[in-house]
């Protein structure tokens, strides 16, 4: 793969023109593509993929920097988008937002374990809000997933992997673990919340954006399209 890969909008251009991308496609899908078009931003497709049949397919294109780390974000939403309990959003506010420094939060330990226990006992909206931000508020919102990621040895190709969007949610769901530290709020070892931005550098810094770290248990279960 090329150098234009390595940027959001290139990378998912990159992915509608790309002809050994498309015919790894049709093989996997097991049917011809007529048309690989651009979806409009604020949603979570950014591309629609339409076969001959006149079936579609909406894919999320994401560019991660590098396998491991700190991961990439792929949701950010007001936080009162988050969860549907309150308290669980008081909790999160304190724990993200307000913080006398970037690394450090006013939450005490014994208020991080109160956290902890009270997200344990939500789970299921926890999974709503990991739902809706993998998928999407609506049915079919984001169908699959194509990760990109930049190669550490500037020589070698980059590689993307494609995986359903349910797929990854079931495995996240049943990979549940959480964890407070300092000011972010782990849902998984894949999976976790923190503050966007800044007041400097962004227009909604207390929007809270979602991280996404990939290992290689994740994939794993993704089909390999370069």
């Amino acid at each position: 793969m090329s150098q234009i890969a390595l940027d959001g909008y290139k990378n998912e251009e990159y992915f509608r023109n790309d002809i050994g991308i498309k015919n790894v496609l049709e093989q996997y899908f097991q049917k011809p593509i007529n048309n690989i078009i651009k979806k409009s931003h604020g949603k979570k497709t950014d591309n629609i993929i339409i076969f001959s049949d006149n079936s579609i397919i909406n894919i999320q294109n994401k560019k991660f920097e590098y396998f491991g780390g700190r991961g990439n974000s792929f949701d950010r939403r007001h936080i009162k988008n988050t969860f549907d309990n309150q308290f669980l959003r008081k909790y999160l506010t304190y724990l993200t937002l307000f913080r006398p420094t970037k690394r450090t939060s006013n939450m005490t330990n014994e208020q991080k374990k109160d956290f902890k226990k009270l997200v344990n006992n939500n789970l299921n909206d926890i999974l709503k809000y990991i739902k809706k931000s993998l998928i999407g508020s609506n049915i079919n919102e984001n169908d699959y997933f194509v990760m990109t990621f930049k190669s550490k040895n500037k020589k070698d190709d980059n590689e993307s992997y494609i995986i359903s969007s349910i797929k990854l949610y079931n495995y996240i769901k049943n990979n549940i673990n959480i964890q407070i530290k300092r000011t972010c709020l782990h849902l998984s070892n894949n999976i976790y919340l923190q503050r966007k931005g800044s007041d400097k550098t962004d227009k909604n810094p207390n929007h809270i954006q979602a991280k996404f770290k990939i290992d290689k248990n994740i994939l794993r279960l993704c089909h390999k399209l370069i």
